[in-house]
């Protein structure tokens, strides 16, 4: 059984007295079958990878800068959990993620939030031999003053996420990479092949889970917890899609965002770009309609979320909230991201999320500079008993709702502001509106989706290609942009692949 990190627990500890907060597989539940079935129909790289050079020293691996490390990290992962709980592999897998996930901070954290320096790397740091000379004190001494840069164990510590269209194309090719890796069927001798990306997007698939992580004060501990486990998965940061800077567009479906070179096509099946073939454990393609339905977030949104001086005003159940706005993009978008059980089979769903997250985390900001209210204990006593402070945040095994408000969480990462006006931090994707004074994202110039357009035709051919899918139930939306079609895809109802708590 994983236990939450001693440090991470005497935080969370002394915010709640008597909680202790256990990492069980008890309420963890998922199919088996057909979850190891279904990576037969997942195309793999092919690569010959040697995993033995990422063991470490007492025999377990980790993820290093290599992608390669990833698969042979999450290979290694389900062994142990086959040989710790045969029956149950699948709950002990995701078990080992959690708490990698909650245990990033261990020994780091701190009560405010902040990132704090260390002895241990800074030793290391400054007696680290080379020519078999130790480094002079002086210039230690200068690292040391730099501050938090200084520190590996640090970085790794708190991650930064950034908007997606201030990535390097290093930072964004390695992410896009970890997560077609993670889409691999992996094999494990004698117990067929498990697809990791599947079984992570199938925690939000439960009805249980929905009603536990929707439609109260729960949704945002809920969702930080789940970027986390991601993030744990991958081994690097998830960026943030700010919509703001698309909505703010003439037309937000011309956006460079809806190419190869960052998420694919927005409209039909995605047969190109970074997540190109894939494949739903539904085996249904990969599908989107941009600007259908829903809203992007504008910036009117988010200005009023940032008057609120409390939680109880900011989340369900009520009006004009951060879960009720972060609706819109999902029917936006459309195809599986418009569905409760299937939004996570899109990748666009992390990033989306983790820009719901910064909003958030800006509130949380704001409340602590007022200085009436710490956000840490400003859990709203509303809503479904699910959401309850101390209810567990199913699938998260005794993790309590209110510990999704905890310093410790939001320790674990820190946000790169969005780029501002006048240059828009320098990033060839947007540009300057000088009349609004925000930066916006830049068109696509090829794809700019003129009335009766020879694009267009091939939009509506690309839509019409694919033909009916199958989804839950789809998201309840309040706020409609002006601009959108009506024209929402047909869908069937979810086919029941048994999953069950």
């Amino acid at each position: 059984m994983a236990v939450v990190g001693d440090e991470a627990t005497d935080a969370y500890s002394s915010e709640t007295p008597g909680l202790v907060l256990l990492i069980t597989s008890s309420i963890l539940a998922l199919v088996t079958g057909s979850i190891l079935i279904r990576g037969l129909h997942q195309h793999t790289s092919g690569r010959n990878r040697k995993c033995q050079q990422y063991r470490g020293s007492h025999g377990n691996f980790e993820i290093t800068e290599k992608d390669d490390s990833l698969y042979c990290f999450h290979q290694h992962l389900y062994r142990l959990a086959l040989d710790s709980s045969p029956t149950h592999a699948l709950h002990a897998y995701v078990q080992e993620l959690l708490w990698k996930a909650l245990s990033r901070c261990e020994g780091y954290g701190s009560e405010n939030g902040k990132r704090e320096r260390t002895k241990t790397t800074m030793k290391e740091k400054c007696f680290r031999k080379k020519n078999g000379r130790k480094k002079q004190k002086g210039k230690c001494k200068r690292k040391r003053e730099s501050g938090i840069k200084t520190s590996t164990n640090i970085r790794r510590c708190s991650w930064e996420r950034k908007e997606v269209r201030m990535m390097s194309r290093t930072e964004w090719k390695r992410f896009v990479n970890r997560l077609n890796i993670l889409k691999e069927a992996i094999p494990v001798q004698g117990h067929g092949t498990f697809v990791p990306y599947d079984i992570i997007s199938d925690l939000h698939r439960e009805n249980i889970t929905i009603h536990a992580s929707h439609g109260g004060p729960g949704f945002l501990g809920w969702h930080r917890v789940y970027l986390l486990l991601l993030e744990a998965a991958l081994g690097v940061p998830i960026p943030y899609w700010d919509s703001r800077m698309d909505y703010d567009m003439t037309n937000p479906t011309d956006s460079v965002l809806w190419t190869s070179e960052f998420f694919g096509p927005g409209f039909g099946i995605e047969d190109s770009g970074p997540f190109a073939n894939w494949i739903t454990p539904e085996n249904e393609s990969l599908v989107r309609n941009i600007g259908n339905n829903g809203s992007l977030v504008s910036s009117d949104m988010v200005e009023t979320l940032l008057r609120y001086t409390q939680h109880s005003l900011a989340v369900e159940p009520s009006i004009n909230t951060i879960e009720d706005i972060h609706v819109g993009p999902h029917r936006w978008v459309d195809g599986q991201m418009s569905s409760l059980e299937t939004a996570p089979q899109d990748p666009i769903f992390f990033l989306h999320h983790s820009f719901v997250d910064y909003i958030w985390s800006k509130l949380r900001d704001k409340m602590r500079k007022i200085g009436k209210t710490d956000p840490k204990f400003d859990y709203p006593c509303k809503g479904p008993v699910s959401h309850d402070p101390y209810a567990t945040m199913i699938p998260f095994g005794n993790l309590p709702n209110i510990y999704g408000y905890s310093d410790h969480l939001e320790s674990l990462t820190h946000y790169r502001p969005p780029p501002t006006c006048p240059d828009c931090g320098g990033s060839p994707y947007l540009l300057c509106d000088k009349v609004i004074q925000r930066c916006k994202s830049k068109p696509d110039k090829l794809t700019t989706h003129s009335f009766d357009s020879e694009t267009t035709k091939n939009i509506r051919y690309r839509i019409r290609a694919i033909g009916i899918i199958h989804l839950g139930r789809k998201f309840e939306y309040h706020i409609i942009d002006h601009r959108t079609r009506g024209d929402t895809l047909n869908f069937l109802p979810l086919i029941n692949r048994g999953i069950s708590l």
